[in-house]
């Protein structure tokens, strides 16, 4: 779980970006972050919330907001706990960008006074990499502003002197000169901003424009504060005059870019209870076992929500790491969320895991390309990516050397990845996920009722996170049936419903891999699904859109490249049956909404003759 408010509100969690989009309810889960895990007075919030006027009906307003804010929480709703006299949201400091700031600012601190120089700019740098904008920028309460932002804004100022003290002390003064200027003009009012920017121009051979400088800065004083230079000023200015030995530049030190003592395991925890897909594993293992290659390995992992793309690949990565002795690197990039991982913020996070301090990573996204397939060449390492949006999001993010291996999932096949492999995935075959059902409840309890197991695995449409679901449900209530949930599932209109367990939501991974489908596309997967089987014909389909047959076939395409229906031959498209529960739930949602316009569609008009 990840909550930020260094820049724009940001809740984040394992399905992705969860926005807060009522501004009181921002103002709300602002003021509970900056005194998480503590209870905050209602009279508090309710001051925050309404900039210092809450209305009468405030506490019950309040009490309405709370539980709305923790159905927009998603899976960290049960944290925002009612409290006597408030409320109290639990978050760790591992979770909240503003306490790993100050962490990260600190360690820098250590490291600086320590003259460990080049450590304590890695952490000031990735200190003022959680910064995403000003402080609680979108915030409606000038309340909250005025006590949080000025505070978190003058750490943040504190941070950017440590981190050019550092870089001063690593030779590095050059590099300064123009982000100093800067930044003298924004804060006239930092006196260490302008020794810096003297130290800078000084050990630049810029003596006469350090002392400029000076004279600049005493006559700013003068004008807007009316005092005189400081200490450390004086002091800067005294020793350019007399040429203090003390202030000459010290001996540029060189940039490590090899990573020479850590070899990176990113990989999330291997599932204990993977089952299943043994055709497709074989397959992988094969792939990443082989030695004589002359380009690197890329194996495209697809298929339609919930088909366990990443269990699989997470699975193959774990029992291929003896194959790639150098290191695995991980990355969620997030393709099927709105906002998805940049390879710019993925590569800055693969090359200092690589062992590049934060100071030596490029500023642009070419140049960390070109150096981290330098630092992977002549290494056999295993590169993961995890939901990629298509082949542009990844590209990038290619390892180049032979004997590298990069395994990625996605909804589609991402066909134009010259040299990729494609490992498509369809539903577990009937015998798989009945094994899997059984790994799940017990041998016992699977035994008791094999048919009734053989018919909730086939309700379950072979899908692996609805058997999960239906596994984790059966194993917490014991006094159930398998029948019973099979009974329960039967009923169209509530299966997905039923298909839900915390994190763990069908209708939401479908949702998830609807998000990026034009409104054309979206309207003809929901609609479709209303015909009478479960496959549409192309003559059939076209006569139902009121569209040509090649306009059609583009559309169902395009839906089959994104995973949610399949073409087992030419002209024919087959919904698997969640998916066209839910395109038909979808689809009479559409229908009855007022919002719709009262036209007939074509569809409409040939279900209704």
């Amino acid at each position: 779980m990840e909550f930020g408010i260094l820049g724009p509100l940001l809740v984040r969690d394992s399905g992705g970006d969860r926005p807060v989009a009522a501004a009181k309810q921002r103002a709300l889960l602002a003021a509970l972050l900056v005194r998480r895990g503590q209870v905050v007075p209602a009279d508090v919030l309710a001051d925050t919330v309404w900039d210092g006027r809450p209305p009468r009906t405030a506490a019950t307003t309040l009490r309405n907001y709370v539980m709305r804010l923790r159905k927009a929480l998603g899976e960290a709703g049960p944290r925002l706990a009612t409290e006597a006299g408030g409320y109290l949201l639990a978050v760790a400091v591992e979770e909240f960008d503003a306490d790993r700031f100050t962490r990260l600012r600190d360690l820098g601190h250590d490291r600086l006074r320590t003259g460990d120089a080049e450590r304590a700019a890695t952490h000031y740098e990735a200190a003022l990499a959680l910064w995403r904008g000003p402080a609680l920028v979108d915030i409606p309460s000038e309340a909250l502003r005025r006590a949080e932002a000025g505070r978190l804004a003058e750490a943040r100022l504190d941070v950017l002197e440590g981190r050019t003290e550092a870089a001063l002390a690593l030779g590095r003064h050059a590099e300064l000169l123009g982000e100093l200027r800067m930044l003298t003009v924004a804060h006239p009012e930092r006196e260490r901003l302008w020794a810096q920017l003297m130290t800078a121009l000084y050990r630049s051979g810029r003596q006469s424009e350090a002392l400029a400088v000076y004279g600049e800065v005493r006559r700013v004083l003068a004008d807007e504060l009316g005092v005189d230079p400081g200490s450390e000023l004086r002091a800067v200015h005294g020793g350019i005059l007399r040429a203090d030995p003390a202030l000459a530049a010290p001996a540029r030190q060189a940039v490590r870019t090899r990573a020479v003592l850590v070899t990176p395991f990113q990989l999330p925890p291997g599932l204990t209870d993977f089952t299943g897909r043994s055709e497709q594993s074989a397959d992988l293992a094969g792939l990443l076992a082989a030695e004589s290659r002359r380009a690197p390995l890329i194996a495209v992992v697809s298929g339609q929500p919930g088909a366990g793309k990443s269990a699989l690949v997470q699975h193959a990565a774990h029992a291929a790491r003896g194959a790639h002795p150098d290191g695995t690197l991980y990355a969620d990039l997030r393709g099927s969320c709105p906002r998805s991982a940049a390879p710019h913020a993925v590569l800055g996070s693969f090359l200092t895991a690589l062992g590049v301090p934060a100071a030596a990573v490029p500023p642009d996204t070419d140049s960390r390309t070109a150096l981290f397939r330098s630092l992977l060449a002549g290494r056999r390492m295993l590169v993961v990516l995890d939901d990629a949006r298509d082949s542009a999001h990844i590209r990038p993010l290619m390892p180049a050397g032979p004997g590298n291996s990069a395994l990625v999932t996605a909804r589609t096949r991402l066909p134009d990845l010259g040299g990729s492999h494609a490992l498509p995935l369809g539903p577990l075959p009937a015998d798989e996920a009945r094994q899997f059902l059984t790994r799940l409840l017990g041998p016992a309890r699977a035994a008791a009722e094999p048919r009734a197991l053989t018919q909730l695995a086939a309700a379950c449409g072979g899908l692996p996170l609805a058997l999960r679901i239906c596994g984790a449900r059966l194993a917490a209530r014991p006094s159930w049936t398998v029948r019973h949930l099979v009974e329960r599932l039967a009923d169209e209109g509530r299966a997905l419903d039923e298909l839900c367990l915390g994190s763990l939501d069908v209708r939401a991974a479908f949702e998830a891999g609807c998000e990026g489908l034009d409104p054309v596309t979206a309207r003809a997967f929901h609609l479709l699904a209303l015909a009478p089987t479960d496959t549409v014909g192309l003559s059939t389909a076209a006569r139902l859109l009121g569209a040509p047959p090649a306009h059609a076939e583009r559309v169902l395409e395009r839906l089959t490249d994104a995973g949610l229906l399949t073409a087992r031959e030419p002209g024919r498209y087959r919904y698997e049956p969640l998916l066209r529960t839910y395109a038909r739930e979808r689809a009479r949602h559409r229908t009855t909404a007022p919002t719709v316009p009262a036209q007939r569609t074509p569809l409409r008009s040939a279900l209704a003759g």
